[in-house]
């Protein structure tokens, strides 16, 4: 051989050596169940990192050099990484992972942009697992889902019936605005969930999230302030609500099909004690039943293409006689995965009928009725009052196409469009030959109403590798939101004969109405996400906003975040034990939209026998801003001997807060329009502290027996901090600086006052003074989770409530105008027996005194705690599986009970009431936490079956 040829050889194997690389075809699996991983994550990293993801076999194909490291990573198993030399000792190439609970388990929507592992979000975002949930228990609505799940907040129905709004109060309440809802998408679709009162009372509307399909729900994900919200913008400083519904992508081909039966019965939960006759009242209220009947099925074809279909059928009649919700769902999903391109399909369809009879806030109502006077009905007959109809034909359909390609130089493009269009006819008819007032002749109300809602979304994405251990994530994403609502009503009375309803045969016509608004809104949002050696991570955004619903001379409106997470792997002096700790810190902004009309003037035009005439009917202001709130949160998470502790401090600040003013009628203003002009001139600051704590106490040696619990402790406050000088109220609801949000104002008994002869004449009224907040102090829940012989599950949630206050408006209203409050009528009848001017009657009168028509002896407090759920399940599955020859692969039975037991501090019927319900468009400042002969939550049991093949 010459000296070239050597030389040649000598140069061969230098490069074999210097580029040494074992080519991989391995496959993943579970370390526990030995089961193949489908989806797992095999990231390379060396200089530059790339990767791929097991197939429906759990195989995967890369190779691997000498300086590189491979990476496995799945949601529930701990990270594997191997080297180059730990790849030389694994001849058959088979990879185990081991389930874990880790910081980086969930992955959850850090932004509008992106989702991410939880260890790599700066804020303290809630990730529920509502299918695990729903699985088992008999959630009535999305509240029973959420409220004690999460940290930061408190989410209930306002009303005990069946299909009522529901009340969020997330974090501080740092606002004057009584809309209070988060922002709500639901796969992609930002969803309209305003509450529709068309034909009713607002205490009494009807929930758009009624709509939403609870057994298709896989997951939520919380996002609680703007530190976190800011990328959504101009409408995300109540928080936002991402809902991910059930998809057919399972990573292993071939059809599943689930299905689950529920049925169940409520009743009053507690009796009715306050008042001579609690028969009447009690003796009201019937036993509810639902029955519902759920199936899905999902198919994964191949490894490209999956689909999802469910069907559910759901009949609930409330406690409320008449009170009754009939509803179907269709939905479907499809997936599709092919190389560069990703497409997922939804849609779904609501078909329902909600009727709600009468019963709070009025003299025609049943509740009142029989409240107010010992001899109940006193101002309807109860046949006129279940004659009554009052409800509401729904239809919905929600949509999304959602697609992605990666083009060369991995630029990944995602384009999103969702609709929402939700249709609602009311109806408010009392046939001829009811008594009603002074006239049996009959009336009705009919209303349309369409809600449209329509957004676009269009994202460009591209991740840089900038060495080993650090990474540059770019996005830009552009938002286009549109929302329509119109509505007309006609309200008719005195029909001729008998038998005909129709609105044309009416003698007389009260009212026609048509009111509609446009909301348009375009965000423009860019994020950049750095991290480092996957321990620190730091994102910054800004987002520019554009909307019409604010005034002419805001021409757009910027909202910036930063966040910063740095995980801290092990603690070297507590030997191991720390699995995971992450520090963390976000700062951010974000708004709320003034009223549809805030920005526009508006004038009536009126015809009369003196001719036209044209009157002032809203004055607007052209220079109206939305709320800006901002957020500061820092933050812990840590794994710890087994315990999960997350623990959250954040300070709200919320500036241009919008307050509805009084105008001068000398500028030519009537004063009907009291409280109606709006200005920003508010500053409101607020602050709490959120913590949590998930700890295995007990685990038996063969895994079978495990014991879990958990608690959830909330502190919040906020504070006016400049209301311009300001004094705003409105019945017992003041906006104050100095004082919290919403404060109750108002005079209370000071004591007895007797004539000259000792006879007691009344009570003496205070000043004006603070009565309280509509907010509690401290919030949360507590629960367990038993395991027990592997097969038999009990879960348990309690939820609590501490310095609230309620405004119990129907306590005041029977005291002082009717004679069945039981406590103010047995102290009148005692002082009877006494003689006037001894130590006895003026004991007595001092008592009576309290319940003197002063409306501050009736705001009270609501402290609580309440089971609020209590479920047992017990998994068939094997047996299932045998008894069928394998055809039946899954079968689990639960039996669940909600609100079972309530220990409280309030005197009415239920002391999580809200006469206001949820999300509410009015101007003036409105009231919270008022109960007014509201329905109390009822208490529920439900026997579920769910079976799989």
């Amino acid at each position: 051989m010459n000296r070239i040829s050597i030389f040649s050889v000598i140069l061969m194997l230098m490069g074999f050596v210097a580029n040494a690389q074992i080519s991989i075809k391995g496959t993943v699996y579970d370390k526990d169940s030995k089961e193949v991983l489908p989806g797992v994550n095999i990231v390379i990293r060396g200089k530059t990192q790339h990767g791929t993801t097991t197939d429906v076999s759990g195989k995967f194909n890369v190779t691997v050099k000498e300086h590189e490291r491979l990476i496995l990573s799945f949601t529930g198993f701990k990270t594997l990484e191997l080297s180059y030399n730990d790849l030389l000792q694994n001849p058959e190439q088979k990879f185990y992972m081991e389930p874990g609970i880790l910081l980086n388990e969930v992955t959850v929507t850090a932004s509008l942009a992106n989702s991410r592992s939880k260890k790599a979000i700066g804020a303290n975002i809630e990730h529920i697992d509502a299918g695990k949930i729903v699985e088992t228990s008999n959630p009535s609505s999305l509240a029973d889902i959420m409220n004690g799940r999460i940290s930061g907040a408190q989410v209930y129905n306002t009303n005990g019936k069946v299909g009522m709004p529901i009340r969020f109060d997330i974090r501080s309440s740092a606002t004057f605005s009584m809309d209070r809802d988060p922002l709500i998408f639901i796969d992609g679709i930002r969803y309209n969930n305003s509450n529709t009162s068309d034909i009713n009372s607002s205490q009494e509307g009807m929930s758009a999230l009624n709509d939403l399909p609870l057994n298709d729900i896989a997951s939520i994900d919380v996002i609680k302030g703007p530190s976190a919200a800011a990328s959504y913008g101009a409408e995300a400083a109540n928080g936002v609500i991402v809902i991910q519904t059930k998809r057919g992508v399972s990573g292993k081909k071939g059809i599943s099909v689930n299905a689950k039966y529920t049925t169940g019965f409520s009743q009053l939960a507690n009796k009715y004690t306050q008042f001579v006759n609690n028969d009447a009242i009690n003796n009201f209220f019937d036993k509810g039943t639902e029955q519902q009947v759920y199936a899905n099925m999902t198919a994964q074809f191949d490894q490209n293409n999956s689909l999802f279909f469910s069907v559910n059928n759901n009949v609930v009649n409330g406690i409320v006689p008449g009170n009754r919700d009939d509803r179907q769902t269709i939905r479907a999903g499809y997936d599709f995965s092919k190389d560069r391109f990703k497409l997922a399909l939804t849609a779904g369809f609501v078909k329902g009928k909600l009727s709600i009879p009468q019963s709070a806030s009025g003299r025609n109502d049943a509740i009142w009725n029989l409240m107010r006077t010992k001899e109940p009905w006193a101002y309807i007959t109860e046949d006129t009052w279940r004659a009554i109809d009052k409800s509401y034909d729904n239809s919905r359909f929600t949509g999304s196409v959602k697609a992605g390609y990666t083009f060369p130089l991995d630029i990944k493009m995602e384009t999103l469009i969702g609709l929402d269009v939700n249709n609602i006819k009311g109806v408010n008819y009392l046939a001829y030959g009811y008594l009603l007032g002074t006239s049996n002749t009959g009336s009705k109300t009919l209303s349309n109403r369409s809600n449209d809602n329509l957004n676009w979304d269009f994202k460009l994405n591209r991740n840089f590798i900038l060495n080993s251990k650090l990474q540059l994530n770019l996005v830009l994403l552009s938002q286009l939101t549109r929302s329509y609502e119109k509505s007309s009503t006609i309200n008719v009375r005195n029909f001729a004969v008998d038998g005909i309803s129709n609105v044309g045969s009416a003698a007389e016509i009260l009212s026609v109405g048509e009111t509609d608004f446009e909301k348009r809104t375009h965000g423009l949002y860019g994020e950049a996400f750095l991290s480092y050696n996957d321990v620190l991570f730091i994102n910054t955004g800004l987002r520019r906003d554009v909307s019409n619903m604010v005034g002419r001379n805001v021409a757009s409106i910027w909202y910036p975040t930063v966040s910063v997470a740095y995980n801290i792997a092990k603690l070297p002096f507590l030997h191991g034990k720390v699995d995971e700790w992450k520090l963390r810190a976000s700062y951010g902004q974000s708004g709320r939209l003034p009223y549809p009309t805030d920005a526009q003037t508006s004038y009536l035009v009126q015809n009369s026998s003196f001719g036209t005439s044209v009157t002032p009917n809203t004055k607007g202001n052209p220079d109206i801003k939305p709320e800006r709130t901002s957020e500061l949160e820092f933050g812990t998470d840590i794994n710890l001997f087994k315990q999960r502790i997350s623990f959250t401090y954040y300070r709200q600040r919320t500036t241009d807060a919008i307050v509805y003013t009084t105008l001068k009628p000398s500028l030519g203003w009537p004063s009907s329009l009291s409280g109606d002009y709006p200005e920003n001139i508010g500053i409101v600051s607020g602050q709490g502290i959120e913590l949590s704590i998930n700890s295995r106490v007990f685990t038996s040696n063969n895994n079978k027996n495990s014991i879990d619990v958990f608690a959830i402790l909330n502190h919040q406050s906020n504070e006016v901090i400049n209301a311009n000088g300001r004094d705003i109220l409105n019945t017992v609801s003041l906006i104050r600086q100095g004082l919290p949000t919403y404060a109750f104002y108002s005079t209370v008994s000071e004591g007895p006052v007797f004539n000259a002869a000792g006879v007691y004449t009344g009570a003496k009224e205070s000043e004006l003074k603070y009565l309280g907040k509509p907010f509690p102090t401290f919030n949360g829940s507590f629960g367990f989770r038993a395991q027990l012989l592997g097969n038999l599950s009990i879960q348990s949630l309690f939820t609590y409530s501490q310095g609230a206050k309620v405004y119990n408006i129907s306590m005041r209203n029977v005291a002082s105008q009717g004679d069945n409050f039981k406590a103010s009528e047995d102290l009148k009848a005692l002082l009877a027996t006494q003689t006037p001017d001894t130590d006895a009657y003026r004991a007595t009168a001092t008592e009576l005194a309290k319940y003197a028509n002063y409306r501050g002896n009736y705001i009270e407090s609501n402290d609580f705690i309440r089971l609020s759920n209590l479920t047992i399940s017990y998994d068939l599955g094997t047996w299932a599986a045998r008894q069928t020859g394998g055809v039946l692969k899954r079968c689990v039975i639960s039996v669940t009970g909600n609100n079972l037991w309530l220990n409280t501090s309030y005197k009415g019927a239920e002391p999580q009431i809200d006469s206001q319900g949820g999300s509410s468009r009015t101007r003036g400042i409105g009231s919270l936490s008022y109960d007014w002969t509201a329905v109390p939550a009822p208490k529920t049991f439900a026997l579920n079956l769910n079976i799989g093949f």
